[in-house]
């Protein structure tokens, strides 16, 4: 039997008797089934008119054997349009079940969040929250196979204007106060549009329930960046005046020594508070970065691998090692660097609140940043102090350089004078010794 075929639902062929008492099947005319309503009962079937006349069949291979399936069209002329499609697919070996396209949103997105077996907990909660918060809301009640690339445009869209479809968890915040959606910026778009939607979506192409992706083709807003200011930047004096305001606020040295190394050495923050004793190589200048506070998927504290699981070595200046050393002396290897009074290990968001809101505004300097703007101030100082790229990557922790050069690259210019100069020099090196060899 054919794999795939067409079926009239509405027209048979007739059973007659012939003189010599057997029987003959005839089929109507051209004529006759040019003009259905004047065609003779015994030529109809039992659905005469009701529904759609062709039916395309076929037998969709799989486990256990194949499964007969259909799909009815108006027009013979679509009917073959999707058998010849079909076939094709089939032959190829790219078949899509139809039924599965009907499959909603909201379950292909659960799947593939479920299938994440790899990633870090702090990177599930992240797409559990845009999905919560943005994803489903918009496309969770939607046919995954009826998603096109026109309505994603006009999501995308909404979100960069704030209108588009959301939730937000009031059980989860301590605020009271309903939160409402501000207009999304290019990066955190990105990450919704194109990573936490897109890779359901992925997922549903990889698992065959939808034969194309319809956001490959989807363009999403660039992050023009911040056209009236550059990098964040801190001068030595400054660092030291807020490494002394830190001391003088909380007469704690460990509050200052964490400061220090934040802008000086670069570290995330949740690095920097995971180092332990053990971790520090004194007569090197440098510490072993290979564990970060980060949370579960019920957003409980807990150490874990670092980001991009990059472990490296963090390069620390010598007088700052000595600071360090001086810090831990006489403490356990097991023990954190930069523990609280009470003895456990510092968390990164309390010594925001606790620290660093109080020293900016104290010292009067760097009022608008953040933590994890020191890590900035650290990679501008060490370029300006000549560190090259695969440096600057490795003391960051960038999973590789060009990451590093898509945030610093405007700050190596002065390089290119340097090599230009040296061009020159050795040209005219180069022309004076040929003169003298002429004369």
């Amino acid at each position: 039997m054919a794999r795939a075929w067409i079926t009239d639902r509405w027209v048979k062929d007739a059973t007659v008797p012939l003189p010599d008492g057997t029987t003959t099947k005839i089929s109507p005319t051209s004529t006759q089934l040019r003009n259905l309503k004047t065609l003779p009962e015994h030529f109809r079937t039992a659905r005469f008119g009701q529904g759609k006349r062709w039916s395309a069949g076929w037998y969709e291979p799989g486990v256990g054997g194949q499964k007969q399936r259909a799909k009815y069209f108006t027009r013979r002329s679509d009917a073959e349009a999707f058998i010849a499609s079909l076939e094709d697919d089939i032959r190829s070996d790219r078949y899509i079940d139809p039924a599965a396209r009907e499959q909603t949103f909201a379950a292909i997105a659960e799947a593939w969040l479920a299938s994440k077996n790899r990633i870090k907990d702090s990177t599930w909660r992240r797409y559990r929250r845009e999905l919560d918060n943005y994803v489903l809301p918009k496309w969770g009640h939607v046919a995954v196979g009826a998603i096109t690339r026109p309505q994603i445009d006009a999501w995308v869209q909404e979100l960069r204007d704030g209108t588009a479809p959301h939730h937000f968890d009031k059980n989860q915040r301590i605020k009271k106060l309903e939160r409402k959606p501000v207009k999304m910026a290019p990066a955190y778009l990105q990450h919704v549009v194109r990573i936490t939607f897109g890779g359901a979506l992925r997922y549903a192409v990889a698992e065959r329930i939808i034969g194309r992706n319809p956001l490959a083709k989807v363009e999403l807003p660039r992050t023009e960046g911040d056209l009236e200011h550059d990098l964040p930047h801190l001068s030595y004096p400054d660092i030291e005046a807020l490494a002394d305001t830190a001391l003088e606020l909380t007469g704690r040295p460990t509050d200052q020594v964490l400061l220090q190394l934040l802008a000086y050495s670069g570290p995330r923050i949740g690095e920097a508070t995971a180092l332990k004793v053990r971790d520090l190589d004194v007569t090197g200048n440098r510490a072993r970065i290979h564990r970060t506070w980060t949370v579960d998927r019920e957003g409980r504290r807990k150490l874990g691998p670092v980001k991009t699981w990059e472990k490296r070595w963090l390069p620390i200046p010598a007088f700052l090692t000595a600071e360090l050393e001086q810090l831990v002396a006489g403490r356990d290897p097991d023990a954190f660097v930069f523990e609280t009074v009470r003895g456990a290990a510092v968390d990164g968001t309390n010594w925001y609140n606790r620290v660093w809101l109080k020293v900016r505004a104290n010292a009067g300097l760097a009022i608008s940043m953040s933590v994890h703007d020191l890590r900035h101030v650290a990679a501008t100082n060490a370029i300006a102090a000549g560190a090259d790229v695969k440096l600057v990557q490795q003391m960051l922790g960038h999973k590789d350089a060009t990451e590093t050069l898509n945030t610093y690259a405007h700050l190596w210019p002065d390089r290119v004078a340097d090599v230009i100069a040296a061009v020159e020099k050795r040209r005219t090196e180069a022309l004076a010794a040929a003169q003298a060899l002429a004369a």
